[in-house]
């Protein structure tokens, strides 16, 4: 299975998240003590129900979700980085949105919404470098049609219980 679509935030952070975990977040002053500070969200990554995908800056992105799929040969070729794995485990829907966007009432055209089994899995997310791919940039410097998207997000079934997951904030180490 694989979705794609691009998704705004105004927080320098998105988060693939566990629906049924946050679907009763409807206000602010329910936000704020589970996603406001960097210690909240680790906490949500510690329970595993939280995935950051974090670069510090604001916008529009393209994000392509793959579920137990591998990335294809011309997508290996212009990965610029890659996260090492986080763990989610879901109630059956995970939700990509912004920071901010994370409520009950998440709209689709704030999200991506993906319908897994419930369980556990494996999260890495990869930034790609779409502009290095000859004939992807258009004159006025937007990707063209056909090209990559801005991250590719792996979700795979998680096959080893107990290992040692990321649980930092940040996505990608400093090189």
């Amino acid at each position: 299975m694989t979705m794609e679509k691009a998704i705004y935030t105004g927080s320098g952070m998105w988060i693939l998240w566990d629906y049924e975990q946050y679907k009763g977040i409807d206000s602010y002053d329910d936000w704020e003590p589970v996603f406001l500070e960097d210690e909240d969200i680790e906490k949500q990554i510690g329970i595993a129900k939280a995935v950051p995908i974090n670069i510090h800056s604001d916008g529009c992105f393209q994000f392509r979700i793959k579920v137990n799929e591998a990335l294809d040969e011309r997508e290996c070729k212009y990965v610029c980085v890659k996260s090492e794995e986080y763990r989610l485990v879901t109630d059956g829907i995970i939700v990509l949105s912004g920071l901010e966007n994370i409520y009950g009432n998440v709209t689709e055209d704030e999200c991506i919404k993906v319908q897994l089994e419930k369980g556990g899995y494996s999260v890495t997310v990869y930034l790609i470098e779409w502009d290095a791919e000859p004939g992807m940039k258009k004159e006025d410097g937007s990707p063209m049609p056909d090209a990559l998207p801005d991250f590719i997000v792996l979700i795979q079934d998680e096959k080893t219980v107990g290992k040692e997951y990321r649980k930092a904030v940040d996505t990608f180490d400093e090189p």
